[in-house]
């Protein structure tokens, strides 16, 4: 997304169209008079006017003798848009060669109202763009063999704006790049919609029929309506229309339903009618244009140093992380932060629906893999490409980790497991609002996994999104841990206090230590010194504002290669040579106020790495909690009948409470 400086009186551009017809306003005038005011050719003049006449704007006038006169039938004049006075957020941005501002304020119902001025054509030009629609269309057939793929779709869309701007360029000979745009975008692409798509800010874009306006999620405001939406339910249909054939798929009356994945990442659904009794919908989910990294998350306040560090340790010992969470809760990003900090020299296989994964260059060793459904093809028939099929032909690759995309069914999670099974380290994400739930839903139907097979999870990270105040955090970080006849609890290591906006442990970790303790032969106390490193980097990378992912791959294959460079420049908090200068805008945070409670200040609560009353777009370096030392951690039993004694010991004062409680009452 480019930035740049935008005049607003300049929002609207006037060509020699609207000049044409500025100058009939007064009087009736010959195509000769108006050529020669204007410095034009005769015949540009007569086209121009004659696919006007067609539009109903103007009247052709042929009297006995003379030239032709022209007769302006239907003034076009728009009410130019009052800019608001009191927007609570602005910023601009240029998508498409199209200069673009957004106001953010609020409306008649007290909520924050999204209001996008752009640069367009003046009303005369754009009826005559119009008119040139069928013309062009005409002029570029659409080879069918170019819908085959969205790779060859993708790679003609710039063929096709070039032969645009050559048609435009006998009626235009200024703005002549943006005039080709903006007719692309409303023949080819996705209408106002692409302007909307050029806006980084935006998480979501819906069409809710053709009745209501456009609604987007924005990042730091949440669902807002914009001043955007479409004339009638065709249009709606029509871009539909344009986003199926762009990857190669179709959706009409006889298939309603379109879920597309974009070239640029973006997922695309689409419903039509009946399928939705409304009118027409299209939901966009956006892509994020810069992936988020680890220390984004740790200066976002989404999860803390200590619980990164603990990621980042699991996922170094190959542990199998699952993240958890709802729709739109951030599992994904989480899941690529995590897979941001593998070691350099390992074999990792992806196995998506589509390509959501973004890891960093010293993961060179990568091999992306994506599923693929039925559907028609000109071609041949396309053959069914399952998650199973992935798994078996990754296994022929020698991989060190496997990373599945999300886990849906149980024939999915039947593949998680195997995976698991055949000895590799698996990460993935799941839904489910807590590791308990988790359990839950893998061990009863439609899953009906049995406990031995879950058993291989070792970590399970959830993600929450506060709809209230539009946050999303770690709510939870568990470890699987087996229990008594094949039993399995979840003990909880981290989770999130909502009313204090803060990260509290809970329960140190067993299985954890205990697992990592017979794989690698670590100690406990050297396991703990790790972490310590860990956070020690993390608090390191934020204060020296190392957000982009470009910079994380430097680090964390510094990390992993010539650790005595990284620690001698966190020791001495200094930046580290080979890191490269990223010019980074601030991630815009939503301001929250944090109540003074008496929790806060309680012993196992880590505090927030924000302040009080942060100012939405500013960073501030993390907050480094106080270690817990070493020596004040207790020597820990790890042993099954310790465990076994200990889980006894467990219930039996559960009864007794129990009793207690019983006994009160009566």
């Amino acid at each position: 997304m480019l930035k740049k400086a935008i005049n607003l009186k300049m929002i609207m551009i006037y060509t020699k169209i609207d000049k044409m017809v500025d100058l009939i306003k007064i009087k009736s005038r010959s195509f000769s008079d108006i050529a020669s005011e204007l410095n034009l050719l005769p015949e540009i003049v007569e086209f121009v006017f004659r696919n006007l006449e067609a539009e109903g704007i103007v009247q052709i006038n042929y009297p006995p003798v003379g030239s032709p006169h022209v007769v302006l039938l239907k003034n076009l004049d728009e009410p130019s848009e009052e800019t608001p006075k009191n927007a609570d957020d602005s910023y601009e941005f240029v998508v498409n060669g199209i200069d673009t501002k957004v106001y953010i304020y609020r409306d008649a119902e007290r909520r924050p109202f999204y209001h996008v001025f752009y640069q367009h054509p003046a009303p005369y030009t754009r009826v005559f763009l119009r008119s040139l629609e069928n013309q062009i269309a005409n002029d570029i057939p659409l080879d069918t063999s170019y819908f085959l793929t969205p790779e060859r779709m993708q790679a003609y869309l710039p063929e096709i704006y070039g032969k645009i701007k050559q048609r435009l360029s006998n009626y235009f000979s200024e703005n002549l790049d943006y005039l080709a745009g903006y007719l692309f975008i409303n023949m080819y692409g996705m209408k106002e919609l692409e302007i909307l798509m050029g806006d980084d800010s935006l998480e979501e874009i819906s069409v809710n029929t053709a009745n209501i306006p456009i609604a987007v999620y924005h990042r730091k405001y949440g669902w807002m309506k914009t001043n955007f939406s479409f004339e009638d339910e065709e249009e709606i249909a029509n871009v539909a229309s344009q986003i199926a054939r762009r990857v190669g798929q179709q959706i009409n009356i006889a298939d309603p339903v379109l879920d597309a994945f974009l070239t640029t990442g973006d997922r695309a659904t689409a419903t039509l009618f009946p399928a939705s009794t409304k009118g027409n919908t299209i939901t966009i989910r956006k892509f994020a244009r810069e992936p988020w990294t680890v220390t984004k998350f740790i200066s976002n306040h989404t999860l803390s140093v200590e619980m990164a560090a603990l990621l980042w340790q699991a996922v170094h010992y190959e542990m199998n992380v699952l993240a958890t969470g709802g729709t739109a809760s951030g599992k994904t990003s989480l899941l690529n932060i995590m897979m941001q900090l593998i070691p350099p020299y390992q074999r990792i296989v992806s196995i998506e629906e589509t390509r959501e994964l973004a890891l960093p260059e010293h993961v060179w060793n990568w091999v992306p893999l994506l599923v693929r459904e039925t559907g028609p093809s000109i071609e041949s028939e396309r053959v069914k490409i399952t998650m199973s099929d992935l798994l078996k032909t990754s296994l022929r690759m020698r991989p060190d980790r496997i990373v599945l995309g999300e886990v849906r069914s149980p024939d999915e999670a039947k593949v998680l497991f195997d995976a698991m099974h055949t000895g590799h380290s698996v990460s993935t994400t799941f839904h489910a609002d807590s590791a308990n739930q988790l359990l839950k839903r893998m061990l009863e139907p439609p899953f009906a996994i049995h406990s031995t097979e879950v058993e291989s999870i070792h970590l399970v990270v959830v993600q929450h999104r506060d709809r209230r105040r539009n946050l999303r955090r770690t709510f939870e970080v568990s470890e699987i841990t087996p229990g008594i006849e094949g039993s399995l609890t979840a003990n909880r290591l981290y989770i999130w206090r909502p009313r204090t906006d803060k990260f509290e442990a809970i329960n140190k970790p067993r299985r954890y230590i205990e697992d990592i303790n017979v794989y690698t032969g670590m100690t406990e106390r050297e396991i703990y010194d790790d972490l310590e490193e860990r956070k020690s980097v993390l608090d390191w990378m934020v204060r020296h504002n190392y957000y982009d992912i470009s910079q994380i791959s430097e680090i964390a294959k510094a990390y992993y290669s010539t650790p005595d460079i990284l620690f001698e420049s966190v020791s001495k908090d200094k930046p580290m040579e080979g890191v490269p200068h990223v010019k980074h805008e601030p991630v815009a945070l939503t301001p929250i106020n944090i109540p003074e409670t008496k929790f806060t200040g309680m012993a196992g609560i880590v505090g927030p790495t924000v302040q009080k009353q942060m100012p939405a777009g500013v960073l501030q370096s993390s907050h480094k909690a106080k270690p817990v030392s070493v020596e004040r951690i207790p020597e820990v039993d790890f042993s099954a009948s310790h465990i076994l004694k200990e889980l006894t010991k467990e219930i039996e004062l559960e009864k007794q409470k129990k009793k207690s409680k019983h006994s009160k009452k009566k």
